[in-house]
Protein backbone atom coordinates (compact mmCIF):
# COMPACT_ATOMS: atom_id res chain seq x y z
CA UNK A 1 0.00 0.00 0.00
CA UNK A 2 1.28 3.38 -1.04
CA UNK A 3 2.29 5.48 2.08
CA UNK A 4 -0.05 8.33 1.45
CA UNK A 5 -2.62 6.03 1.49
CA UNK A 6 -0.79 4.34 4.68
CA UNK A 7 -1.31 7.80 6.25
CA UNK A 8 -4.65 8.61 4.85
CA UNK A 9 -6.64 5.14 6.65
CA UNK A 10 -4.75 6.27 9.92
CA UNK A 11 -5.73 9.75 9.70
CA UNK A 12 -9.42 8.18 9.27
CA UNK A 13 -8.87 5.24 12.18
CA UNK A 14 -7.65 8.17 14.50
CA UNK A 15 -10.89 10.65 13.90
CA UNK A 16 -13.14 7.43 14.12
CA UNK A 17 -11.69 7.03 17.56
CA UNK A 18 -12.04 10.28 18.58
CA UNK A 19 -16.01 10.34 17.38
CA UNK A 20 -16.26 7.05 19.00
CA UNK A 21 -14.74 8.90 22.45
CA UNK A 22 -17.00 11.69 22.39
CA UNK A 23 -20.60 9.51 22.02
CA UNK A 24 -20.02 7.41 24.76
CA UNK A 25 -22.13 8.12 27.20
CA UNK A 26 -19.78 9.16 30.03
CA UNK A 27 -19.48 11.98 27.69
CA UNK A 28 -22.78 12.54 27.35
CA UNK A 29 -23.53 12.97 31.24
CA UNK A 30 -21.04 16.41 30.95
CA UNK A 31 -23.54 17.40 28.75
CA UNK A 32 -26.00 19.53 30.46
CA UNK A 33 -28.77 18.89 28.75
CA UNK A 34 -28.58 15.32 28.95
CA UNK A 35 -29.70 15.24 32.50
CA UNK A 36 -31.63 17.77 33.83
CA UNK A 37 -35.18 17.02 34.79
CA UNK A 38 -37.78 18.85 32.58
CA UNK A 39 -39.02 21.16 35.66
CA UNK A 40 -35.80 22.35 36.38
CA UNK A 41 -35.01 23.20 32.49
CA UNK A 42 -38.32 24.93 32.27
CA UNK A 43 -37.42 26.93 36.00
CA UNK A 44 -34.30 28.10 34.01
CA UNK A 45 -36.48 28.87 30.67
CA UNK A 46 -38.75 31.06 32.41
CA UNK A 47 -36.22 32.80 34.59
CA UNK A 48 -33.63 33.73 31.13
CA UNK A 49 -36.98 34.59 29.74
CA UNK A 50 -37.86 36.73 32.22
CA UNK A 51 -34.60 38.52 33.04
CA UNK A 52 -34.29 39.21 29.32
CA UNK A 53 -37.09 40.57 28.94
CA UNK A 54 -36.88 42.94 32.19
CA UNK A 55 -33.05 43.80 30.62
CA UNK A 56 -34.87 44.78 27.31
CA UNK A 57 -37.59 47.20 29.09
CA UNK A 58 -34.97 49.21 30.90
CA UNK A 59 -32.86 49.47 27.90
CA UNK A 60 -35.86 50.53 25.54
CA UNK A 61 -36.27 53.16 28.66
CA UNK A 62 -32.82 54.39 29.15
CA UNK A 63 -32.59 54.92 24.94
CA UNK A 64 -36.02 56.32 24.44
CA UNK A 65 -35.28 58.32 27.59
CA UNK A 66 -31.90 59.61 26.08
CA UNK A 67 -33.60 60.36 22.59
CA UNK A 68 -35.79 62.72 23.89
CA UNK A 69 -33.73 64.55 26.33
CA UNK A 70 -31.50 65.19 23.33
CA UNK A 71 -34.00 66.17 21.15
CA UNK A 72 -35.83 68.64 23.70
CA UNK A 73 -32.20 70.03 24.19
CA UNK A 74 -31.95 70.46 20.36
CA UNK A 75 -35.53 71.76 19.96
CA UNK A 76 -36.66 69.03 17.65
CA UNK A 77 -39.50 67.70 19.50
CA UNK A 78 -41.93 70.33 17.98
CA UNK A 79 -40.70 68.99 14.45
CA UNK A 80 -41.36 65.84 15.06
CA UNK A 81 -45.01 66.97 16.34
CA UNK A 82 -45.81 68.91 12.90
CA UNK A 83 -44.34 65.83 10.82
CA UNK A 84 -46.47 63.06 13.24
CA UNK A 85 -49.30 66.05 12.74
CA UNK A 86 -49.29 66.20 8.76
CA UNK A 87 -49.13 62.46 8.25
CA UNK A 88 -51.95 62.20 10.58
CA UNK A 89 -53.81 64.66 8.38
CA UNK A 90 -52.91 63.18 5.19
CA UNK A 91 -54.03 59.48 6.09
CA UNK A 92 -57.47 61.37 7.47
CA UNK A 93 -58.02 62.67 4.13
CA UNK A 94 -57.44 59.43 2.22
CA UNK A 95 -59.50 57.48 3.89
CA UNK A 96 -61.98 59.92 3.43
CA UNK A 97 -61.57 60.01 0.20
CA UNK A 98 -61.67 56.26 0.12
CA UNK A 99 -64.27 55.46 2.30
CA UNK A 100 -66.51 58.71 2.33
CA UNK A 101 -68.96 59.53 5.34
CA UNK A 102 -72.84 58.38 4.72
CA UNK A 103 -75.12 59.99 6.49
CA UNK A 104 -78.35 58.00 8.01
Amino acid sequence: MPVMFKNLQERHQSRLEDTKKFFKLDTLKNLKIAYIPYNELFKEGVIAGVGWAVGVTIGFVLISSVLVLVLRKLGGLPLIGEWIASILEETQSQLLKRTPIIPQ
